[in-house]
């Protein structure tokens, strides 16, 4: 085996990777792939005839439409999670990685809704800990489809990650007006119960030396090693080396579909718009070529001539069947979309919270898979990882205020019965805040305590 062998998962997995990747990059993307829209039959024919016949299935490519369903969900979703606030909290030593946390020089916060982002549309966001030459801790994430080897074993009677491979691409020749680029592998091995890593290419060759990492060297002498490999597989559903199912498939399987739908549908609509006329009769040796309502035909004494009328009864059983797989992308959960007034407003309601279900999933295994990369970095420096805490509340329902009941809190404020902290928080929040009775009546007492009150 070679640094290039795939793991079996990843080889079965990829091909949904790549439809993503097509159908988030949009129609080009798609039509591009012939594979996404098969040749009828009778184009088959046709070119097998004569090459010069493959304007038949360009035209038929071209007239189909591809919805851009996927994309537009992943926005309608990210729109949501843009409005959640990271709880954050890091020892000194690790402050700056709220502002600056990533390889590219992003904050927390962005890595968060960047993997977030990933995680929806490919349900998995591969993550390696590091340290860069000046000794700044980063996360680095990969795209699902560079993660291509990994290996669990029994460490100390438990399961842990052993081997981690990944593709990187880097800038090749010293031109700096050319994208040329070579393909390396990134790997992550455990040895002895110390994390190694080396960087070999294609051909095997090693570009960097093996060397051990997490390592305080003095005098030469190496001091520490990591006794585990800082690399998280973040999912759609836990951070555990397997692939997860990736949550908006349905929906991109339901686009394509309705893609090669159109193919058929706006194919008969052009036929039933432009019938073929044919003539007969004539003893020319120029046939006629020239039709439409500004054209004048001679056909003499014994030409006749008529249109070959496209019926298109089929047409409606396909539109119907494009409206079928637009339903089935709404069931998917993955987007909130008006289907021309007809769904009721449980139904909406009830798709919504799947979609919401959907993302508390997702929301809470990113933030967890952050916060243990910030465990790890914690652990690579020598603080304490008790200390560390990065946590997003999944909340993503528009806070409804009733103002019978907000003026009934108020009336409660003044009364001395309730805090006026509480009263804010549902005019914030839409509900009031979770605590005992006891806790409120400290607040009645010590309002001035609210400014120091980690809910405000």
């Amino acid at each position: 085996m070679t640094v290039t062998t795939t793991h079996p998962d990843y080889d079965a997995h990829l091909p949904e990777w790549q439809m993503m990747d097509d159908a988030l990059e949009g129609e080009h993307a798609i039509k591009a792939k012939a594979g996404y829209l098969p040749k009828p039959s009778g184009m088959v024919e046709a070119e097998k005839l004569s090459t010069g016949n493959s304007y038949l299935y360009e035209g038929y490519r071209t007239r189909a439409q591809y919805e851009h369903w996927v994309r537009d969900s992943l926005r309608s979703m990210m729109g949501m999670v843009s409005r959640l606030q990271p709880e954050i909290e890091l020892p000194a030593r690790m402050k700056g990685m709220e502002q600056n946390a990533t390889d590219d020089g992003f904050s927390l916060k962005q890595l968060f809704f960047r993997m977030v982002r990933q995680a929806v549309s490919h349900g998995r966001v591969p993550t390696v800990i590091n340290i860069d030459d000046q000794g700044q801790p980063y996360f680095a994430t990969y795209r699902a489809s560079n993660a291509t080897n990994w290996k669990e074993a029994t460490v100390d009677g438990r399961q842990d990650l052993v081997l981690a491979v990944f593709r990187e691409f880097r800038e090749k020749g010293e031109d700096v007006f050319s994208h040329e680029i070579e393909t390396v592998y990134r790997v992550y091995l455990l040895e002895d119960g110390i994390c190694h890593t080396e960087v070999q290419s294609v051909e095997g060759k090693v570009i960097e030396e093996r060397r051990v990492l997490g390592t305080v060297a003095t005098g030469g002498m190496v001091a520490k090693g990591l006794d585990f490999l800082p690399v998280i597989y973040c999912g759609s559903t836990d951070n555990a080396p397997g692939v997860d199912e990736v949550p908006l498939l349905t929906m991109a399987r339901a686009a394509i579909k309705s893609y090669q739908l159109s193919a058929d549908y706006f194919t008969s609509l052009h036929y039933t718009s432009h019938p073929q006329p044919w003539v007969s009769g004539l003893n020319t040796e120029k046939p006629l070529s020239v039709t439409g309502p500004s054209a004048a035909w001679d056909l003499g004494d014994t030409g006749s001539c008529g249109y070959l009328e496209f019926k298109g009864v089929g047409i409606d059983a396909v539109r119907r069947a494009m409206q079928d797989q637009k339903g089935a992308a709404l069931e998917a959960g993955a987007k909130v979309m008006d289907v021309a007034g007809t769904e009721s407003g449980e139904a909406r309601k009830a798709r919504q919270d799947d979609q919401h279900a959907t993302l508390h999933t997702i929301v809470v295994t990113v933030a967890e898979a952050i916060e243990q990369g910030l465990r790890y970095i914690a652990e690579w420096v020598g603080e304490s990882a008790e200390s560390i805490r990065f946590t997003v509340k999944p909340e993503f329902a528009t806070p409804v205020i009733d103002p019978a009941i907000a003026q009934q809190l108020l009336q409660a404020v003044m009364a001395g019965k309730i805090s006026a902290n509480s009263y804010w928080q549902y005019l914030v929040l839409g509900k009031l805040p979770e605590r005992s009775y006891d806790e409120e009546f400290v607040r009645i007492e010590n309002p001035a305590d609210l400014d120091n009150d980690e809910e405000d």
